[in-house]
């Protein structure tokens, strides 16, 4: 019996599974709950709740986490600092926040020192990089990016003489477009980039849980990450290349629904505390993003699977505006949970629904601090004020800017909160499963009580707001499946998003499913053949309508509720490395091929010559990452060459093509 053990830490659950590599069996599973201010006890919790012999017998541990994820859904993470060489301060401002990318005034801008084709012109003014250094605070920063605009056409050189620059000044942990994309659009690669150096701590601090959690457990097995295409890496290469990870949550729970499930085409639903991730199955492979992973306002080059992620989870806020129930986007503790940890919470509950108080503003909502300020210079003393206020336990909507001399319309904490610093509670879909008896582990009183104020803002009793939200859950989640299946059917109609009408005839043809209004004239449906595959606690509760308004079936798989952590630990190794090739002419005017590998350009006069050597650099290249990643032994590789001919009156012409190479193999278990 050969043993793995899979972990996958989750905004609100941490889960584990204990799998027979030989029998391809579950031997056990569990789940604690995800404790942000010291990951390490959620960790543990899982853990024991698995056979403790196998434990001990684990060769290997594989890890995927939706953190990064939840980072990106909610703007959160480190404070990281992009240097950007051959920027162009207008282009950033107007177009680069269709990429997340901030301010060109927020970023070191140089020129590039190089030409398009990748030729560096002169040397690099490393003076000017080490006077900005000197001159800017970089006490609080996290990581650094630095991005070359023509990188890709010469191996980053410039990138490379950068990196040791900042490393020899600095001491942050720094990282390479480069190193990470081998693609054209700067923009997009700065955004990766930047995004990388921001998810620095978010991934060192669980990678570091992780190993504590192994240590104090007496595991001695290898440790391997899930990436976002469903492959594997070395727990060393995920804590340089965090962006990496960004749907490795995501891409474990497909890989693992798609085990559990069995069915060659299928849309998987996975639901979590923070988000909903939706994919795809086509004749048995998981559909893969085209152009990079996107999730909340990042593009990236990042490879990855195609998962549809949003704001919707058992943790979700749940507020009421005039007769609307809204599912915020954001994450927050239920009050369920809190109350357990929080006795005060649930006394002040009591006096809220006893003074039968009505409001606009959330007054059952709690502030619970995670860490202290006290005396960090990088935040203003109002801010450190309402965190001490904080020290001797949670306060209220209304006692927490009291404390301070505020009211609760002019205080403003949002920083506190995206940072990490101050946890918001109030009521969300858990609560509501809690009062429905759909889900029953913690305090079903608080989640009622708040259930009360909330009702009475909305007029309307406790079980009318809960039908109400569950209604609510399950009309995102049609939306979003239908706004999947066509975004994968048609992606240029979706170019610039989803068109409104078309948002509100999908609106309409559910309210028609569940038994609404039917226009006698004209009525449509949006149905599937591909079952709804869910995974997740919370989705059996909701997965059943919204698949029969698809007119489908829903598929609720035994270990459904942990598969993210099944899927990190069934898979290989796999890297790939692309060669691009276009025709030009040589210094002598010639026509000729050009070839931009990794090791830089290189020209050919023939062209079989630049594929071959192409092809050679590709597998050279698919290789050398696979064994960065912990790839061990014989790897399998692969070579295609995608041509580009455009047609012409009298035949084609040729104007380039993409030679990629793949590199398959396993990662070395402990013996």
């Amino acid at each position: 019996m050969r043993i793995g053990i899979g972990i996958d830490t989750g905004g609100t659950y941490t889960d584990t599974v204990a799998y027979d590599f030989d029998t391809k069996a579950v031997m056990g599973s569990a789940k604690a709950l995800t404790t942000k201010e010291d990951l390490t006890h959620g960790i543990l919790g899982a853990l024991d709740g698995l056979p403790p012999d196998l434990l001990t017998r684990a060769e290997l541990v594989s890890l995927s986490t939706t953190l990064a994820t939840n980072a990106c859904v909610e703007d959160k993470g480190g404070h990281a600092r992009l240097i950007f060489l051959g920027g162009d301060r207008d282009i950033i401002d107007k177009l680069g926040g269709a990429y997340g990318l901030p301010a060109s005034r927020d970023m070191h801008i140089q020129e590039a020192y190089t030409t398009f084709s990748g030729e560096v012109t002169r040397e690099a003014d490393w003076a000017l990089l080490r006077a900005h250094l000197a001159e800017t605070d970089y006490s609080g920063c996290t990581g650094v990016g630095i991005v070359e605009s023509n990188a890709i056409k010469n191996g980053g050189v410039v990138e490379k003489a950068a990196k040791a620059v900042l490393r020899e000044t600095c001491g942050l942990p720094v990282v390479c477009g480069y190193e990470l994309f081998n693609a054209l659009n700067c923009l997009q690669r700065a955004s990766g980039t930047l995004l990388n150096a921001r998810l620095f701590p978010v991934i060192q601090e669980f990678l570091d849980a992780i190993k504590a959690s192994l240590a104090q457990r007496g595991i001695h097995a290898a440790v391997v990450m899930m990436r976002s295409n469903g492959t594997l890496m070395s727990e060393a290469f995920a804590a340089d290349r965090p962006v990496e990870t960004l749907l490795c949550g995501p891409a474990a729970s497909v890989m693992g629904a798609s085990g559990l499930a069995d069915a060659p085409n299928s849309i998987i639903v996975d639901m979590g505390g923070t988000t909903t991730d939706i994919a795809l199955i086509k004749d048995g492979m998981p559909v893969s993003a085209v152009g990079g992973v996107r999730i909340g306002k990042w593009r990236t080059f990042v490879d990855g699977l195609y998962v549809k992620t949003l704001g919707l989870g058992g943790d979700s806020a749940v507020h009421t505006t005039e007769n609307n129930v809204r599912l915020e986007s954001y994450r927050i503790v239920p009050l369920c949970v809190a109350a357990e940890a929080h006795p005060q919470i649930l006394a002040n509950l009591r006096a809220l629904d006893e003074s039968q108080a009505m409001h606009t503003f959330p007054l059952h909502e709690h502030y619970i601090l995670v860490r202290s300020i006290d005396g960090n210079p990088h935040y203003s003393e109002r801010e450190q004020a309402f965190c001490r206020a904080l020290q001797n336990g949670p306060l209220s909507l209304r006692e927490a800017p009291a404390a301070i001399g505020m009211d609760m319309y002019s205080i403003d904490v949002s920083r506190l909160i995206k940072e990490g610093i101050v946890q918001l509670c109030g009521l969300t879909p858990t609560d509501i499963m809690h009062i429905r008896g759909d889900f029953s582990r913690y305090s079903a009183e608080a989640s009622t009580l708040a259930a009360q104020f909330a009702a009475r803002n909305l007029n309307c009793s406790v079980d009318e707001l809960c039908t109400r939200v569950y209604d609510e859950i399950k009309r995102k989640l049609y939306h979003s499946i239908i706004s999947s299946i066509w975004e994968n059917r048609n992606p240029d109609f979706f170019k610039n998003g989803m068109h409104k009408d078309l948002e509100d005839r999908i609106d309409e043809c559910w309210h028609e499913a569940r038994g609404g209004y039917v226009n006698p004239l004209a009525s449509m449906a949006f149905h599937t053949t591909f079952p709804i595959v869910g995974i997740g606690a919370p989705i059996k509760v909701f997965l059943p309508d919204v698949a029969a308004a698809l007119g489908t079936q829903a598929i609720v798989a035994e270990h459904y509720e942990v598969a993210n952590a099944l899927g990190a630990i069934v898979g290989s190794i796999a890297a790939t490395c692309t060669v691009s090739i276009r025709p030009g002419v040589d210094s002598d005017d010639i026509d000729c091929f050009h070839v931009f590998a990794p090791s830089g350009r290189q020209t050919f006069a023939d062209l079989a010559a630049a594929e071959a050597f192409a092809a050679d650099e590709a597998a050279k290249g698919a290789i050398d990452e696979a064994r960065k990643r912990g790839a061990v032994g014989e790897l399998t590789v692969t070579c295609d060459v995608a041509a580009n001919d455009a047609p012409m009156r009298d035949g084609t012409v040729y104007l380039g093509a993409e030679v990629s190479a793949q590199a398959v193999g396993q990662f070395a278990a402990t013996e």
